[in-house]
């Protein structure tokens, strides 16, 4: 349905126009206006097909009508046909023209010249809006045609770009990888190398390059290489080993490991293989036979020295009884004196052969054990491997020893050895160092009569490993003992740190627990000359007497009784249970408070963490001191307790005990 605009200062004009139009162009929908600026406005938001326009209007004739209507873009495109009162001329008509008008016409006006001039404007108008819908529709297909090829385009750009990268990545991968690479064609020449080839072989790459492989391979070689070549032609993936032979002569035995390259129809055209250098595997393999020998040389040194020292003793032992009896008869007094000369000789032979087969120079040296930690921790990471997480906690103001650094080195790579072994999953390895006062106490309730009361560096090492059974600890000091299979370890780590450990006159001890992993806490004497161990217990005591009631919870017969007595010497009221459990009983029998719990950490049925958390509630103001043979850092990091509580280190003396007891129940917190 049409809609036409008709604009008429004078109203009856636009009502006779009106009627003309419905009455000619049925269904058309004429819109009317009285003045410029109303025909401008009902332009835009009518949009009218077409636009019947007077010139003669106050204000705004038809011309400035027609001119804004033909320079707004939402208007320009509507036809405008000029309606004059006077008699047309010529400059009056195309001055409408020049605005812009699509046809000029006189009243008073023909009806049927108007109503084709209306049917002619329509017709333009509706054939000029299907154009700008196809120009339209034109541009927004080559719009979205543009898009799609852009896109393709970069598309294109981008799968370049990543086949340029990919071959760049392959490329870079092949001449920088550790084993050499080289494709050969079906009469075994040389196609392709990558660098690490020229490097083995030690040719330049265009020497290399059109080569048979037989010109590197000695005449067992060979012979070698063609019975594998008639395997890989039926598409056998054999690996083999060769002897290849470099241009200045060397032999470098390697793996090669072969894909051969057949066609559709099975024929064999050619073969890529990757060789490794086992140079160097091989070295390790000689060294290792060197290594088995010696050991074989050691157990044999060590039974002949046990049994030749077991006879030898009853020689000059019987020779030193004789002499007690023999008084008057020299000659024979000469004689048995020689007998057991000859004994203690043979005796001295007897060491020489044990210290041969350990192949050990010892020159001891003052020094700082942190700074040896500090020189082999690098070694030490490489060693255990990256799953196994390395903390050093070194002690600030660290006492000297006197020991050889070969040994301090050999002590802690066996420790860390057996603790990455006991860890096959992961986990973490605590070294570190401390200074420690050991008294007559300590040595007396380990049953430990050799040492001696004083001033010592610990160094501890730590895993959170499977942990020892009670069992296993009481032979792993004992040489060739081991728990692993048959091949994986010698038995001899453990019994060499404890040897060297003795040989440097301190002890070693060792806490562990199935599955809690395990602490060992090597004692070496602080460097002479030193203050006695008493002075400065006797400068730190005040006074640690109490009369306090505290529950000793351990599962260790001789521990628990050990530090019951010495709570009981500075006056202290105790009830003692085995474990967790066992705790919780004694808590329900006994009536009155408990002002302090002194609890083990790792404890079968119930540890001590779970006690101290169910009994608390009971006990609100009770202090709690956790005790363990693991380091306070160890123990923290074992995830069983938290940074910041109070913790007592085994082992301990009766005054550190009694001290720290005292130093709980006076705490605010």
């Amino acid at each position: 349905m049409p809609k036409i605009l008709a604009v008429d200062d004078k109203k009856d004009n636009l009502t006779a126009l009106s009627a003309l139009l419905n009455a000619l162009i049925p269904g058309c929908n004429v819109i009317t206006a009285q003045s410029g600026a109303e025909a401008l406005e009902k332009a835009k938001t009518e949009s009218p097909d077409t636009i019947l326009l007077d010139i003669k209007m106050p204000v705004m004739d038809g011309y400035e009508v027609c001119n804004r209507l033909k320079y707004d873009e939402t208007t320009k495109h509507i036809p405008v046909i000029m309606i004059s009162a006077i008699k047309t001329e010529s400059e009056d008509l195309v001055k409408g023209l020049e605005t812009g008008a699509d046809a000029y016409l006189a009243k008073p006006i023909d009806e049927y010249v108007l109503i084709a001039q209306v049917k002619t404007a329509l017709r333009i108008k509706k054939a000029e809006d299907h154009l700008r819908r196809q120009k339209d529709l034109l541009e927004s297909t080559v719009q979205d045609r543009t898009a799609e090829l852009l896109r393709t385009n970069e598309q294109l750009k981008h799968e370049i770009n990543n086949r340029i990268n990919a071959e760049k990545k392959y490329r870079m991968l092949i001449e920088t990888m550790n084993e050499g690479l080289f494709l050969m064609d079906e009469n075994f020449l040389i196609t392709f190398a990558n660098n690490r080839l020229f490097e083995i072989l030690g040719y330049l790459k265009e020497k290399i390059i059109g080569m048979s492989v037989h010109n590197f391979l000695n005449v067992r070689n060979q012979r070698i290489f063609d019975e594998q070549m008639e395997l890989h032609k039926k598409g056998d993936h054999t690996v083999y080993e060769l002897i290849f032979i470099r241009k200045d002569g060397q032999k470098i035995p390697v793996i090669v490991s072969p894909s051969p390259i057949i066609d559709a129809d099975g024929q064999f055209k050619g073969s890529l293989a990757v060789i490794t250098n086992i140079s160097e595997r091989k070295q390790l393999e000689t060294q290792l036979h060197q290594a088995q020998k010696m050991e074989a040389i050691g157990k044999l040194a060590g039974g002949i020295a046990h049994d030749f020292n077991n006879i030898l003793t009853t020689i000059i032992g019987n020779a030193e009884l004789a002499l007690m009896d023999v008084i008057k008869d020299e000659s024979l007094r000469k004689e048995i004196e020689e007998i057991k000369k000859a004994g203690e000789k043979a005796a001295s032979l007897t060491r020489q052969l044990l210290a041969f087969s350990r192949k050990q120079i010892v020159q001891p040296e003052i020094l700082d054990i942190n700074e040896s930690l500090t020189d082999i921790e690098k070694m030490l990471g490489r060693l255990i491997g990256e799953d196994v997480e390395l903390l050093t906690i070194p002690e600030p103001e660290l006492w000297q020893v006197e020991i050889d650094p070969g040994q301090i080195e050999q002590m802690i790579m066996n420790l860390a050895v057996n603790a990455r072994d006991a860890m096959p999953k992961g986990g973490k390895l605590t070294v570190g160092t401390a200074n420690a006062d050991l008294d007559k106490n300590y040595f007396r309730e380990r049953g430990i009569h050799e040492e001696t009361p004083g001033h010592y560096v610990m160094l501890s090492v730590s895993d959170t490993g499977s942990g020892m059974d009670k069992e296993t600890r009481e032979h792993i000091f004992e040489p060739f003992f081991t728990t692993k299979e048959v091949g994986k370890g010698t038995g001899l780590g453990l019994s060499t740190v404890y040897g060297i450990v003795k040989q440097n006159n301190g002890f070693i001890w060792v806490y562990s627990e199935p599955g809690q992993g395990s602490t060992f806490k090597i004692y070496l004497p602080k460097v002479k000359p030193d203050a006695e161990p008493e002075e400065k217990e006797q400068s730190l005591v005040d006074d640690l007497s109490g009369s306090e009631t505290v529950l000793i919870v351990e599962d260790n017969d001789s521990l628990r009784n050990f530090a019951q007595k010495i709570l009981y010497i500075y006056g202290y009221r105790t009830l003692n249970a085995e474990n967790g459990e066992d705790a919780l009983r004694v808590c329900k029998e006994h009536n009155g408070p408990i002002h302090l719990l002194l609890t083990d950490v790792v404890m079968p049925r119930m540890g001590g963490k779970e006690a101290a958390e169910r009994l608390q509630p009971l006990y609100p103001r009770m202090k709690i001191i956790y005790m363990s043979g693991y380091t306070d850092n160890a123990i923290v990091h074992h995830g069983v307790l938290e940074p910041g509580l109070n913790f007592l280190e085994k082992p301990f003396t009766p005054k550190g005990l009694a001290r720290k007891v005292r130093k709980a129940l006076e705490s605010e917190n």
